[in-house]
């Protein structure tokens, strides 16, 4: 029984028991659990996995010591400082900044879909960090409903259909407005930036809100090397609003790798209508001088999965089709490698 359950993944955590050492058994043939978390519902999801395995094995959860504790951080790869992990955060990973110059194009939907995609289609590990303080909407789409998980000092993001998520929807009430300004809002992205722990992913993808105020400026004086992505629509007034962004990217030099048309077209039985007018985003790539990297169609039926937590049901799709050819497209990007070295008057 023991050794089946090793091969698990301890809830929240995206290691196995085994690689946590949390399965312990006694000669009556009890199981004790060592609760790294300290969380009702994943008490409750091991027990759960338990049962299933043998309905009759007693299980029984027990506070891990410090030599457990400094196990699991190594394991994590969070055992050293939070100042010291800072120095080596951008390694072997691309941390990549969706951004858009207004609210409404699929900036959301976009990261969303590029990180399933990303993940399931190319196996890589992905993470999404959803920037955009006042208008979060990534947990709800991807349908990552588990909340983040405090860990020594630092937290285990959510995590659903093999991406990891943070953003501000799990740490205000649902009638709340988040009414913050720029230092608040440093002192968050640095949080979801260095103490959220995002060591073991291959992709960062970070939903930018729209437009560039504190936030993008924010991430520019953090992040050494960063890579920006543009999402817009075909109309002229979303594309020339849209390079505001991409000139937002190169100021604060991080890398504009492509341009994303969304919503270019819809297909019906017959033709393909094109209800926003056409070539805004080969446009703005041309003006950006960056990639052209797709257009994607509109489908409604991809909105109401989106809106109901279920944008993994979307892979028959056209549009995740789309997203797919896209992703490889990033995947396939060669960076340039630039450093930061700005300041921000």
């Amino acid at each position: 029984m023991a050794d089946l359950l090793n091969s698990k993944l301890y809830p929240g955590f995206d290691l196995s028991f085994k690689q946590l050492n949390a399965v312990q058994k006694n000669e009556k043939g009890a199981v004790f659990i060592v609760d790294y978390s300290n969380m009702l519902w994943v008490r409750e999801a091991i027990t759960h996995l338990i049962k299933e395995l043998d309905k009759d094995l007693e299980v029984e959860f027990v506070k891990p010591d410090d030599k457990q504790l400094s196990f699991a951080k190594k394991e994590l790869g969070i055992d050293l400082p939070i100042e010291e992990s800072k120095k080596t955060f951008g390694q072997g990973k691309r941390i990549i900044g969706v951004s858009s110059g207004k609210g409404g194009v699929g900036k959301s939907t976009s990261s969303a879909m590029l990180a399933l995609a990303m993940t399931h289609e190319f196996g890589k590990k992905v993470g999404v960090m959803d920037a955009d303080i006042w208008g979060y909407s990534i947990p709800k789409m991807l349908g990552a409903i588990f909340p983040p998980i405090p860990f020594e000092g630092r937290i285990l993001p959510s995590y659903a259909h093999g991406v990891k998520v943070i953003s501000m929807d799990y740490f205000v009430k649902n009638d709340e407005a988040v009414i913050w300004r720029g230092p608040m809002l440093h002192k968050a992205i640095e949080q979801f930036l260095y103490e959220v722990i995002w060591q073991d992913i291959d992709f960062l993808l970070i939903d930018m809100p729209p437009g560039t105020g504190d936030v993008s400026i924010s991430l520019s004086q953090f992040l050494s090397i960063s890579e920006t992505l543009i999402i817009t629509t075909p109309q002229k007034t979303s594309s020339d609003v849209a390079q505001r962004a991409g000139i937002m990217a190169n100021k604060v030099k991080s890398e504009v790798i492509g341009v994303i048309e969304n919503m270019s077209y819809l297909q019906t039985d017959k033709e393909k209508l094109f209800p926003f007018g056409e070539g805004g985003g080969k446009s703005l790539a041309e003006n950006l001088e960056t990639n052209f990297l797709g257009r994607v169609p509109l489908d409604p039926e991809v909105g109401r999965l989106a809106d109901s937590g279920d944008l993994i049901n979307s892979k028959k799709s056209m549009v995740y089709k789309a997203f797919v050819e896209i992703a490889e497209s990033i995947i396939q990007t060669k960076p340039k490698k630039i450093p930061l070295n700005i300041s921000i008057n």
